[in-house]
């Protein structure tokens, strides 16, 4: 588990972007395990294009609220991902929807991991 918030840690500092938010949990997630939905490099696309980046690159690692409750008290990363996908409020989930990826698939095909 901890492999992926440092992942996750490391997407926020590449992309130049203040904070650790679902949409970086996701990324790592991507990075870690293909999917068949959506893979990683099309993922960091739309959150590039979704949300941009900054100039410069943060100095400190900060956390969203609902990424730092996932990083708090969930110690799975399946269901630390089936938690992002579950929640509408979530970058992550809002990134997948605009761009018409299908989340129960997304959903369906985490869910099978052992």
């Amino acid at each position: 588990m901890e492999e992926l918030y440092k992942i996750a840690e490391e997407e926020m500092i590449n992309l130049k972007q203040p904070y650790v938010g679902s949409e970086h949990l996701l990324l790592a997630y991507l990075k870690i395990y293909n999917s068949k939905i959506i893979s990683y490099d099309e993922f960091k696309r739309y959150v590039l294009e979704i949300i941009g980046s900054s100039y410069k690159q943060s100095e400190y690692i900060l956390y969203t609220p609902i990424a730092r409750k996932i990083k708090n008290s969930i110690f799975d990363v399946k269901e630390a991902i089936l938690s992002i996908l579950g929640n509408n409020d979530t970058i992550a989930y809002n990134i997948l929807l605009s761009k018409g990826i299908e989340i129960d698939k997304l959903y369906e095909e985490i869910n099978t991991l052992k």
